[in-house]
């Protein structure tokens, strides 16, 4: 029983010797952690959004095409943004629409960014500005 209790004070005066180092090692962990966290934090644009973008998606698009999808993918990007705010007017709302629609939300608009950035790239603004009239058939009179 001696022994034991020998021991047990040896262990203690051990670590109390090794708690400063401890510390240190704890600070230098969460400075890492922080700054890992920053990189994968979403921003405009950069690392934050080029994680939900496949870069070749979009490459053999052709200006209509390209203008087509960009609104598609934008109504998305309106509807999810409209759900979301819906989703935080409810109790615990942030949370649940951190959990439904953030990840969808951010890969929509990641998409829109990128197909903006083709369009501009592939001089794509006269299909922007002049947008197909839908054809009309006149109306008959009875």
């Amino acid at each position: 029983m001696r022994k034991f209790t020998r021991m047990t004070e040896a262990m203690s005066k051990e670590w109390a010797q090794r708690q400063p180092r401890g510390g240190l090692r704890m600070a230098v962990l969460g400075v890492v952690a922080i700054g890992l966290g920053a990189c994968a934090s979403p921003g405009e644009g950069g690392f934050g959004s080029s994680v939900f973008l496949d870069p070749a998606k979009y490459e053999l698009y052709n200006c209509q095409q390209l203008v087509s999808t960009r609104k598609d993918v934008n109504n998305r990007v309106l509807e999810l943004e409209g759900l979301m705010a819906k989703a935080e007017t409810g109790a615990g709302g942030a949370l649940v629409s951190g959990l439904a629609y953030q990840t969808e939300y951010r890969t929509q608009r990641a998409q829109r960014d990128d197909l903006d950035a083709r369009i501009a790239r592939n001089n794509c603004s006269a299909e922007l500005a002049a947008p197909a009239a839908p054809a009309v058939p006149p109306k008959r009179k009875r």
